[in-house]
């Protein structure tokens, strides 16, 4: 029953660690390669210009691979920002469309729910149940918002 998906499982995770293995190795013989490169220029600066305009250059590659790295963090903090201020502005709406409809009790069917059951049940008969719901309605306006809400006392273990 599950041999298919052990068969694919393992298959996925042998590939997954040929993957790893070779993206390691990538990773070990690209830094050596540039450390190298790097040697190399320092030495032929060295040997040409002088000591000064070696360690300058070595400089240079590293400033321009540190440019590198700063466009894209550039560029990702100006999309964040922006995908931030698109859901404030998706919150807002939200918001705004959220006053726009009447609260429940300013809803025309209720209103008209509650005269009608008035009219059936009478007026001694539905005192009880105004009552009931004055009780009901009192309760539930007086409760906290879950996000204006004290942090729970739990114990501490």
């Amino acid at each position: 029953m599950f041999g298919g998906f052990f068969d694919e499982l393992k298959v996925s995770l042998n590939l997954t660690l040929k993957a790893m293995i070779a993206g390691a190795i990538f990773a070990f013989a690209g830094m050596a390669a540039f450390v190298s490169a790097l040697v190399v220029l320092f030495l032929w600066t060295l040997q040409t210009y002088g000591l000064m305009q070696a360690w300058a250059a070595v400089a240079a590659v590293f400033g321009i691979i540190a440019l590198l790295a700063f466009i894209p963090l550039v560029a990702s903090s100006r999309k964040r920002r922006a995908l931030q201020e698109a859901a404030e502005a998706r919150l807002a709406k939200a918001q705004a469309e959220r006053s726009k409809e009447p609260e429940w009790w300013q809803n025309p069917a209720t209103l008209l729910t509650g005269i009608q059951l008035v009219r059936t049940l009478g007026v001694r008969g539905a005192l009880p149940l105004l009552a009931v719901a004055a009780v009901a309605a009192g309760f539930f306006l007086s409760r906290q918002p879950a996000e204006d809400a004290p942090p729970s006392m739990e114990p501490a273990e």
